[in-house]
């Protein structure tokens, strides 16, 4: 009977550490914002934490050259979908560099992010 308590007494320690490793995670990407760029400086995709997209920004001067070059002459354009992809690709890699950083500023090492993700992940990769 006692062994069922410990248990049970485990379970909910274990369910409280990982609610809290969940909003700590959540507290720190809720307080990052980054702006990706294509390589073409033409785009700019501002991106949460949470890799959620909150503005786009296309230069007219990129529109303008797609629609005179390719649009109007019936021609497939992938020049604004690669710069549209390429500053969301940066924004990406900047979400991941900018929670290493936080994560060294608050946890004090990377260690403490990893076993963080493992928790709420439960223990997946």
């Amino acid at each position: 009977m006692f062994q069922n308590i410990k248990k049970t007494a485990g379970i909910v320690s274990n369910a409280n550490k990982v609610k809290q490793q969940r909003d700590k995670l959540s507290k720190l990407l809720s307080s990052i914002r980054v702006t990706g760029t294509s390589k073409n400086k033409k785009v700019t995709v501002t991106l949460t934490g949470e890799q959620v997209p909150v503005d786009i920004q296309i230069d007219p001067s990129l529109i303008n050259f797609v629609y005179e070059n390719f649009t109007s002459q019936g021609k497939d354009d992938t020049m604004l979908n690669k710069s549209v992809l390429e500053a969301i690709s940066d924004g990406l890699s900047k979400i991941q560099e900018a929670v290493v950083k936080k994560m060294q500023e608050d946890a004090g090492s990377i260690d403490d992010l990893m076993s963080m993700l493992q928790t709420v992940s439960g223990g997946q990769q």
